[in-house]
C-alpha cells in the first residue's frame, strides 16, 4: 500500500477572488483619482505660468513706453490718442469686449533697432508707438485660419520719420493711419492670447468753488466699450488739454493725466480653441472666462510736461 506525503493543492475560493478583485479595483480607482488630481494641478499651474509670461511681456513693454511718454503743452497739437477699438478682434460670435487701441509719442529705448548712438541714429529721441489687438495666426501672419489667436502688436515709428510725418499734427489718429497696414506685421508681434486690453486714466485737475476757493480733484476715465458709469470710448491729449469722446468742456479738460492703469485678460490655449468653435451669450462668456482666463493689471505713473 502506497501512502502519498504530498499535500493536495487547494485553490482560491470564489469569495477570496471577489475580495481580491474588489481591493484591486479600489486601489486602481484611487490611483486614477490621484493621477487625475495631479494632472489637473499641473495643467492649472502650467496655464498660470504661461499666462503670467504673456501678461508680463505685454505689460512690461507698454510700461516702458508709457513711462517715457512725451507730451508738450502750450500748443494745439495732439500728443496722445486712445480708443476702444470699434473693430474689435475675434471670431464673429466671440469678439473681444475691450480692445484698446493706443497711439503715443514716447522716447522709446528700442528706436533705431536699439542702436542708439550708432550709425543708424539720426539724433532724434521722440518716436511714435501704436498698439492694437488682432485676431490672426502670428506664425503665418494670415487671418481666418484654424490657428488664429488674439495677439498684441506694437508698431514703432523712428524719430526721423516721426518728426517728418507725425509731430505737430492736430489729428494724430488720422496721420497714423498710413501705418495701419504695417502694425500687424510679424516683426511687430508682442505676445499672444491677450483677449482683453483696457486702460483707465487718472486725471488730476483744479476746480474753483465759491469765494474763489480752489480744490484739487481726481477723475478716473476708463476707456472701455462695455457699459459703465463714467466710461468713455475715446481720449485725446492735446497741448491745450484733454478731450474725451469729442468733448473738451469737462471740469478735467484742463487737468493733467498723472497715471494709467493697464489691464489685460489672458486666455489659456484651451480657452482659445474653445472660442474658435463655440458661441457664447454674454452671461455664458463671462462664466467661461472665469474658468479659462487670468487677469493682470499694472499702474504706471506718467511723466509730467
Amino acid at each position: 500500500m502506497t501512502i502519498s506525503l504530498i499535500p493536495k493543492r487547494r485553490g482560491f475560493t470564489l469569495a477570496e477572488l471577489m475580495v481580491a478583485m474588489g481591493i484591486t479595483v479600489l486601489l486602481l480607482t484611487l490611483l486614477v483619482s490621484v493621477t487625475g488630481v495631479a494632472l489637473d494641478a499641473w495643467r492649472i499651474s502650467r496655464n498660470k505660468v504661461r499666462a503670467a509670461r504673456q501678461a508680463k511681456a505685454a505689460l512690461e513693454q507698454m510700461s516702458r513706453d508709457f513711462e517715457s511718454m512725451v507730451v508738450r503743452t502750450g500748443n494745439n497739437f495732439e500728443w496722445f490718442y486712445a480708443e476702444s477699438d470699434p473693430n474689435a478682434p475675434g471670431p464673429s460670435s466671440n469678439k473681444s469686449p475691450n480692445a484698446a487701441r493706443i497711439i503715443m509719442f514716447t522716447a522709446a529705448t528700442d528706436r533705431y533697432n536699439g542702436d542708439i548712438g550708432g550709425t543708424k541714429d539720426e539724433g532724434g529721441d521722440v518716436s511714435t508707438v501704436g498698439y492694437r489687438l488682432f485676431y490672426k495666426d502670428p506664425i503665418t501672419n494670415e487671418e481666418e485660419t484654424k490657428y488664429d489667436v488674439f495677439a498684441l502688436y506694437r508698431k514703432l515709428v523712428n524719430p526721423d520719420e516721426t518728426y517728418d510725418e507725425l509731430l505737430a499734427q492736430d489729428d494724430l489718429e488720422s496721420e497714423f493711419g498710413r501705418y495701419d497696414s504695417e502694425i500687424d506685421e510679424s516683426t511687430n508681434f508682442v505676445c499672444e492670447n491677450i483677449f482683453e486690453l483696457s486702460i483707465v486714466f487718472t486725471v488730476e485737475f483744479t476746480e474753483t468753488l465759491s469765494q474763489n476757493e480752489r480744490v484739487t480733484k481726481i477723475e478716473r476715465i476708463p476707456i472701455i466699450s462695455t457699459s459703465g458709469a463714467g466710461s468713455a470710448g475715446e481720449l485725446r491729449i492735446f497741448g491745450t488739454g484733454i478731450e474725451v469722446d469729442g468733448a473738451d468742456d469737462e471740469d478735467y479738460a484742463r487737468g493733467r493725466v498723472i497715471s494709467v492703469d493697464i489691464s489685460v485678460t489672458v486666455l489659456t490655449d484651451n480657452g482659445i480653441a474653445t472660442l474658435r468653435r463655440a458661441e457664447f451669450s454674454a452671461t455664458a462668456l463671462e462664466k467661461f472666462l472665469v474658468k479659462n482666463s487670468y487677469s493682470y493689471s499694472k499702474t504706471i505713473l506718467l511723466p509730467q510736461p
